[in-house]
């Protein structure tokens, strides 16, 4: 995923898919937080860069922290029919790795829609 630097506004629009309805909550925010806009200006590119990046880096480790305990919970006695049950709506010819993605996908929407909370 690379990411250039845009130089025009066209080809900011281009690059970036932007939100119109967040947009207006990120100008409304921005003017009422003007020292805070202050303060991100004047911070370095490499600051910028690494909090950015860091709080990707965050977010990657919730989403596979999250993966872990559903996989976990899946392996539980318990969940055996239900592990069943998803395997069975997966295609077959599917690669073993894009299977085991399905299963944990669709044990995760199980999960959403029936309130299920993992410890």
């Amino acid at each position: 995923m690379a990411i250039t630097s845009p130089k025009k506004n066209e080809e900011l629009l281009k690059q970036f898919k932007i939100n119109p309805e967040i947009n207006v909550r990120l100008e409304a925010f921005m003017k009422s937080e003007p020292g805070l806009v202050d303060f991100v200006k004047q911070l370095p590119r490499e600051q910028l860069e690494r909090k950015f990046l860091l709080r990707k880096m965050q977010d990657q480790q919730q989403k596979e922290g999250y993966t872990t305990k559903v996989k976990a919970w899946l392996e539980k006695p318990e969940q055996k029919e239900l592990l069943k049950s998803i395997q069975a709506m997966i295609s077959p010819v599917m690669r073993p790795e894009r299977q085991e993605q399905a299963v944990v996908t669709q044990a995760k929407n199980f999960i959403r829609n029936t309130g299920i909370k993992l410890g």
